[in-house]
Formats: C-alpha cells, sequence, structure tokens
C-alpha cells in the first residue's frame, strides 16, 4: 500500500468509493491496520504542529512540512519492504531445512536398501531344481522350523540363513562342511524333510550350500 493514500485517508482527501476500497482492505489485511496505525500516529503529530503554528508562519514552513511528510513516506516504504524481505528469507531458510531433512531421510532409506540387498547378494540365488529340500509344516509354524534346521546346521559344523519369504514358502540356506552334509540330511529327515537324491560327494575338505524349502501344510 502505497503510504501516501494512508495520509490522504486520514486528511478526507479520498474518493467516496477510494475511502470504502481502504476500508475494506483494513478489515482483512492485518499488515496494513499495523501500518494505518503508524501512519495515524504520525498524521496525529504533524496535525499537531500544524495547530501550534501561528497564522503568520514564516517563509519555509509548509515546505519544511511536505519534506517531513515525504521523508515519512519513505520510512513506512522502507519499514514494509523490511517486512517483505524478513518474510522472504524465513520462507527460504525454512524451505532449505525441509530439503536438508527430507534428503537425509532419503539418504537413510537408499543406505537401507542397499544393506538389503546387500545381504540378499551374499546368499546363493535361489532355485527350484530336483536338490531342493523341501520340509512342509503347519500353519504359522514356519519360523519355527528355520530355528530347528539352524540348529541342526550348528550341529552338523555349519550354519544356516533365512532369505526370502512368499507364497511359494521360506528358503534357507545351509552352509555345512562337505564331510558332514549326511550328518545334517539325517538331521532333515528327523524333522519330516522330503529329501532328494544324494549328491556324490565333493573332494576336498570344502562346505557344500544346500537350498530348503519350508511351506505351509494344508489341513
Amino acid at each position: 500500500m502505497n503510504p501516501d493514500k494512508l495520509f490522504n485517508y486520514l486528511d478526507g482527501k479520498l474518493s467516496p468509493t477510494e475511502r470504502e476500497e481502504l476500508e475494506d482492505q483494513l478489515i482483512r489485511d492485518p499488515e496494513l491496520q499495523r501500518q494505518f496505525g503508524m501512519a495515524r500516529k504520525i498524521h496525529e503529530r504533524m496535525s499537531g504542529d500544524v495547530r501550534e503554528v501561528i497564522l503568520d508562519e514564516p517563509p519555509g514552513a509548509a515546505r519544511g512540512r511536505q519534506i517531513m511528510r515525504r521523508v515519512t513516506i519513505v520510512f513506512l516504504a522502507l519499514i514494509f519492504i523490511n517486512t517483505i524481505v524478513g518474510v522472504a528469507v524465513i520462507g527460504l531458510l525454512e524451505s532449505k531445512r525441509h530439503q536438508a531433512r527430507t534428503a537425509t531421510e532419503q539418504n537413510r532409506k537408499d543406505v537401507a536398501i542397499a544393506l538389503q540387498k546387500a545381504a540378499a547378494n551374499a546368499l546363493p540365488t535361489p532355485s527350484l531344481d530336483v536338490d531342493e529340500i523341501k520340509i512342509s509344516v503347519p500353519p504359522k509354524q514356519q519360523d519355527a522350523m528355520v530355528e530347528k534346521v539352524s540348529a541342526a546346521a550348528q550341529k552338523a559344523g555349519g550354519s544356516a540363513a533365512k532369505n526370502l519369504s512368499s507364497e511359494n514358502g521360506t528358503l534357507v540356506f545351509a552352509e555345512i562342511p562337505t564331510k558332514r552334509v549326511n550328518q545334517f540330511r539325517d538331521a532333515l529327515a528327523q524333522l519330516g524333510a522330503v529329501l532328494p537324491a544324494a549328491p556324490s560327494p565333493a573332494p576336498g575338505s570344502g562346505n557344500a550350500i544346500l537350498q530348503i524349502r519350508i511351506t505351509q501344510r494344508s489341513e
């Protein structure tokens, strides 16, 4: 809002239409209300100064009041610009903070996804070939069977890790010393596993990877 228009309103120099428009804006705009309050205080002071001036005021007094009024208008304009700049800076800083928080959250998600992929890649690729060992269990007992398979793998000197779960069941990969694979297979048979034909023993003292699929038994 042009400060000069506020002074014209206070001086009664606005047309009825302009006066109504300004009053409507004052009702809706808190910032304009603040500017109007400052303008009214300045106007009252200026009006008081004018009342104190005698009729035969010295030359140049009117020009001095005009200069003072212009300076006041510039002052109000600077306050208005200052307010707008301040609001813009606060909005910009808040936007940067929001972007930084979003970037941090995204980085955390990316790291979590990368770790999950790395863990999955560290295990053998699941396959559905004839060498897969299958175990059927009652509903909601798949996790318990995973623990039993892991315990059997440890007894055979190896380890087991759960890989994937889907509608086809839960996959478990066991890494067992080659010389103790048969011991592990016997333990799985006691757990109710359907064992494929035993593979030919591999030479050497390395480890063998066995794939066990635990499925839900229909009742």
